[in-house]
Parts: structure tokens; sequence; C-alpha cells
């Protein structure tokens, strides 16, 4: 789907945002930013807990001005509201996130509050029903058009483990000329890879350093320097295509290998969520990898870049950040 979708009104928004996100959000905060009448970025980070009203808001206004041509924002609070009273839930970091929104030239149009029973305006004593979400024209036409952020993408079970581990290769130049030649010729074929080219390629990603190369080669717009590349510095705008593509076969390949093989991919896979801009799902397979392989090094460090709040060069750029189908 290439057309943009039309909001029409809250429930649409809301049901908007697991299509943006890959997956539905639980006790946290969501701003979306609008550039005129379009929205722009989707932010997403867990509710406050113990975090100063002005400090959080602060910090989610710092993530948001990122999108530098946002005119205006909508924030989402997910949380299941326990008391009998009829306090709004974080309604000090909701008031400070107003202001500090405002006062970066993001105003806040609308503030929305979602629990496990309703939905309403923040604020309102109203209780619409969750069903409207369910059969919103936003939630019925994302859904039509194949994207389903409740499906449970990897699922170790699923993928079985009766199958012999790869054996990485040596590293040698014969060894990273054939699995970059490889890699670019699965990226550029239609179809996925047969069984026997599926293990050579997983075996090249348990080398670091054939890692590396395959990680690079990814993108073809780069400079040559894997530390640019990593943090989505690119020469010019990339073939997102082919990025698709290369997360489509990264998740094939895990299926040829068993657990304890799979983290690879897996930090490919989020890698390349967080140059789309999508933090929570890039940090979802990240969180998988280095549970695959106990502390994978490159995830950790992927992680640690998302959490401190960093978004890859790639996703800040309008020219060159990737372009959501969906929405």
């Amino acid at each position: 789907m290439t057309e943009k979708l039309t909001i029409t009104g809250s429930a649409d928004l809301i049901a908007a945002v697991p299509h943006l996100l890959g997956n539905q959000p639980k006790e946290s905060f969501v701003v979306l930013t609008a550039r005129g009448n379009t929205l722009g970025a989707t932010l997403r980070m867990d509710a406050p807990a113990e975090a100063l009203p002005l400090d959080y808001a602060q910090m989610m206004t710092t993530y948001a001005a990122h999108d530098e041509k946002a005119t205006a924002t909508y924030v989402i609070v997910y949380n299941d509201e326990t008391g009998g009273d009829d306090t709004l839930p974080y309604a000090e970091h909701v008031a400070a996130l107003s202001t500090e929104l405002a006062m970066a030239r993001m105003p806040v149009r609308q503030v929305l509050l979602v629990t496990s029973t309703h939905w309403a305006t923040y604020g309102t004593a109203e209780k619409n029903p969750l069903d409207t979400i369910r059969d919103s024209n936003a939630n019925v036409t994302l859904t039509y058009f194949g994207s389903t952020p409740h499906l449970e993408v990897y699922n170790p079970e699923l993928l079985g483990n009766w199958v012999l581990p790869v054996k990485a290769p040596e590293g040698t130049f014969e060894d990273l000329e054939m699995a970059c030649l490889t890699w670019a010729a699965v990226l550029d074929a239609d179809g996925m890879p047969d069984t026997e080219t599926a293990r050579a390629l997983a075996a090249a990603f348990q080398h670091r350093h054939l890692r590396d190369y395959l990680f690079r080669d990814t993108i073809t717009t780069h400079n040559g320097s894997f530390g640019d590349v990593l943090t989505g510095k690119f020469t010019a705008r990339p073939d997102w295509d082919r990025v698709d593509r290369a997360e489509a076969v990264a998740f094939e390949l895990m299926k040829v290998v068993p657990a304890g093989q799979r983290a690879p991919m897996l930090t490919l896979m989020g890698w390349l969520q967080w140059l789309k801009g999508s933090g929570s799902q890039a940090d979802r397979y990240l969180k998988l990898a280095a549970e695959d392989v106990s502390d994978f090094r490159l995830a950790v460090l992927l992680r640690e870049l998302i959490n401190r709040g960093h978004i890859a060069d790639v996703a800040r750029d309008a020219e060159k950040s990737y372009k959501h189908r969906l929405i």
C-alpha cells in the first residue's frame, strides 16, 4: 500500500499506532508528530514511573524535536487504571509534556488515554469501547493491506531446533569475497535462497568480520566506513526495498540454524528497524539477539544507543528516511 491513509478521528489515530510501532504499547507514552495535515514520527517511551514530570517531558520533547518539520503533536497515554477515584494517570507529566512541546513549537492538538477496557479523550469522563478502535477505518484498512502488529514474528519454538549448526568460515579474503557476492546476489534476486545458500550465508554471519561487511553491504549508498553505516550516515537515500528484502531474508536464514546461532540475523533485523526509525521494534529484536547468544556484543551496543535516545542519522533526514507504506 503506497497511498496515504486518511485519519478521520481519534479511534483511527489510536488504531494506527500499533501498526506504526510494530506492537501494542502498554504502560507507555506515545507522541506522534504532525507535519501540517500528515503524520510524521511516532515515538514511544515507557510510562514515567519515578521520573520527575519536567525531566520526563524534556527528554521526550528532545526526541520529538528530531522531526524538524513537525508543526504539532498528538499524545497518547497507555495506562491501566486500577483505582476507583477519578484521578488522571500521570497528570503532572502530561501537563509538563504539553508545555514543553508547545515551547518547542510542536503544540499538542489532542491527548488521548487508552486502558485495557476503554479509551477516552484525556481529562474527560467518556469511556469509549475498544471495539471502536478495532473496527475503525484505519485498523481495517491497514490489516487488509497486510499489517499485523500483534503477530509474534520471532518464536524460537516454531522455528525449531532440529537443524544442525553451521560452522563459521575462517574469515579469509576468499571467504569474505564469496560471502559478499552471495549476499548481494540473494538481495538482488526474487524469492528466497535455497537451503544450501541460506546455510552458507548464516555461517558467514557467525564470523564477526564477515558479518560486519554483510551489514555494510546491505546498504548501497555508503562511504565504506562501517562506523558510519552502523549509525545511518549514508551518502544518499538507500534502496529501502533492498533493506526490506534483507530483513525478510534474515528471517529465512534463522530457519536453517538452531537457537544459539540466530543472534547475528536478529541483530541485523533490529538494526534495520532502527534505521527505519522504529526504535521500539529494533530494541525487541536486539533483546532477542542478546538472549539467543548471551550478551551478543553488537546487539548490546545498539541497544545502548537506542536506550540513550539516539536516532539513526538516516531516520532524521526527511529526504533519505524510510517512508512507511501504510500511512
